[in-house]
């Protein structure tokens, strides 16, 4: 039998395989806002420590993503599973058991999750129907993220900090479980061309789509603000840790069945009216996260607000690749999303610090603004 023949007889396990510890890569954005209320409760930190801590950890997922293309190739992917998901079950532990604000374990958490979600993506590309794989990741990745994120906020309040940081070190090691599944490396088909020969961003690129990856940049920024502070938003109206844990984890379904209807809608909104769309439903989401009047309320502009940033985040990389004919600037969006994650932490921690949550409100409706004005101006996108 040759390589090729086991390859695709082996494709379905090896793809559930990468999806499960591409999941790994996702938990430091996915859980912290929990995080970071748990530290806020544990040690008493202010808001602006609290964007701090925020902005540690996706600053360490930030250079780790921006590293991965440098080595993903280079190391054996078994041996890479296993010490990315020992380094993150690692930092989680240290993280819960700190003394000290722990700005360096929450960096350190970031940073070996990271490495897991720059291999994932690479071992995930591997497969043949590209379509059919991420799709397959990304179901997998919303299963595992909304199982943990409904147990985490009631261990927690039971099990203190140490009891959360031990299901997900837990998690991560059982997950890293599927590296027996996995190859040593890259499996490299004889017509394809090496990936030293990818052509990255140059100067040929449209204005206009420059343009559009900076508007993705501040629309994301905002959204993020407000992300990590959603917990502490529940919490000021005395939401319970149950209650937390229903909300966050019907919110991951909620975004993955936002991202799959824009999948089915495609283009038939044309260019334009998505963005307000974004505009409106994330400005109605955000108004009753500002006035919740009982549990519901919350939870319903949390869910609303989600599918909305989802959809936002879609269609914006779409209008990205409409705008750039050559379809190379396409490739910087999730380094421009992870820039993004590791702003927004930071300026929600201050503008929360002096003006408690109405600053993080206006600005996750501001920064929605801006996409669908400038969209509105940009018109069709050149094709």
């Amino acid at each position: 039998m040759t390589q090729s023949n086991t390859w695709v007889r082996g494709g379905a396990v090896f793809l559930l395989a990468a999806s499960v510890a591409s999941s790994i890569g996702g938990l430091p954005f996915n859980t912290l806002p929990i995080l970071l209320g748990a530290f806020a409760d544990a040690d008493g930190l202010s808001a602006a420590t609290l964007g701090t801590l925020g902005s540690a950890c996706t600053g360490g997922y930030l250079i780790s993503t921006l590293l991965g293309p440098l080595w993903v190739d280079r190391i054996p992917w078994r041996f890479a599973t296993l010490f990315a998901s020992i380094l993150t079950a690692t930092a989680l532990l240290w993280s819960g058991t700190s003394t000290a604000t722990p700005y360096l374990p929450l960096a350190v958490f970031g940073f070996a999750a990271g490495l897991m979600h720059s291999l994932g993506m690479r071992m995930v590309g591997e497969v043949a129907n590209k379509e059919r794989a991420f799709g397959v990741r990304l179901l997998t990745e919303l299963i595992i993220v909304a199982t943990l994120l409904y147990f985490l906020p009631s261990l927690i309040a039971s099990q203190s900090l140490i009891g959360g940081m031990s299901l997900l070190a837990v998690a991560v090691l059982v997950m890293a479980i599927s590296a027996g599944f996995i190859p040593k490396g890259a499996v490299v088909p004889s017509h394809a061309e090496p990936a030293n020969n990818i052509e990255l961003p140059s100067t040929g690129i449209s204005r206009a789509a420059w343009v559009a990856l900076s508007i993705f940049v501040l629309f994301a920024c905002g959204q993020v603000a407000l992300w990590v502070f959603i917990e502490r938003i529940g919490r000021s109206i005395d939401v319970s840790a149950n209650e937390l844990g229903l909300v966050f984890a019907v919110l991951k379904v909620v975004g993955g069945l936002s991202a799959a209807a824009v999948a089915l809608l495609g283009d038939r909104l044309g260019n334009r009216w998505p963005h307000l769309l974004v505009l409106l439903f994330i400005t109605l989401g955000v108004v009753m996260l500002a006035f919740p009047r009982d549990f519901w309320i919350y939870a319903s502009g949390a869910w609303i607000w989600e599918g909305a940033f989802t959809i936002g985040c879609v269609y914006q990389t779409a209008a990205i690749a409409k705008l750039d004919t050559s379809n190379r600037l396409v490739v910087l969006v999730p380094a421009a999303f992870a820039i993004s994650a590791f702003i927004g932490p930071e300026l929600a921690g201050r503008l929360a610090e002096s003006g408690g949550f109405a600053p993080l409100f206006w600005l996750a409706i501001g920064c929605a603004a801006i996409p669908a004005v400038a969209f509105w101006i940009l018109g069709k996108p050149r094709t």
